[in-house]
């Protein structure tokens, strides 16, 4: 089984950037897997365990005990054939995610993906083999005013059974205060 971490972005936020790039994304038919979830900032690559129920209540009882916290968004980019919005620095998302990597590690083996060495904190909204349609979307979204902070009080667990985009489903919802 596979487990995804991420922290929930306002739901006025993820449907005026859904409502935008859905608009856009009306002639182009880049892949929307992406939207699947709830739009999230992703806290670490998802990693795989074979023990769900144990690694899903510890995490919960990591991230129960954080506070409300603010992110400010950079602007739509491009990254390959990933058209993503990158979070700014933040303190808090940085301390998350080092915790999160060394508890994992600590308790269960579960090992830091290269990834997660140098991670960029971000929120996908389309992710497509064809390049050529996430550039003509990064054209058409690249000037999308975005808020300048964003609040963040709900942290999402999901699973898969073989970490394959589309098929991750929300689990656990954990509302801080």
């Amino acid at each position: 089984m596979y487990i995804w971490i991420g922290c929930r972005l306002p739901q006025a936020f993820e449907e005026s950037i859904r409502c935008r790039a859905m608009a856009a994304n009306r002639n182009i038919q880049a892949n929307t897997t992406a939207f699947l979830l709830p739009q999230h900032i992703s806290l670490k690559i998802s990693f795989e365990t074979d023990q769900p129920k144990e690694v899903l209540d510890f995490l919960c009882g990591i991230l129960e005990k954080e506070s409300k916290f603010y992110v400010n968004l950079s602007n739509i980019e491009q990254s390959g054939n990933i058209l993503w919005i990158p979070a700014r620095k933040n303190e808090t998302l940085e301390r998350l995610h080092e915790t999160l990597d060394k508890q994992l590690n600590q308790y269960f083996g579960i090992a830091q993906h290269p990834f997660d060495k140098e991670f960029l904190f971000h929120s996908t909204l389309f992710m497509d083999r064809d390049i050529q349609k996430i550039e003509a979307l990064h054209h058409l979204l690249n000037d999308t005013p975005l808020p300048d902070v964003l609040a963040i009080d709900t942290f999402l667990l999901g699973i898969s059974p073989d970490g394959s985009p589309g098929t991750y489903q929300v689990v656990q919802n954990i509302k801080i205060s």
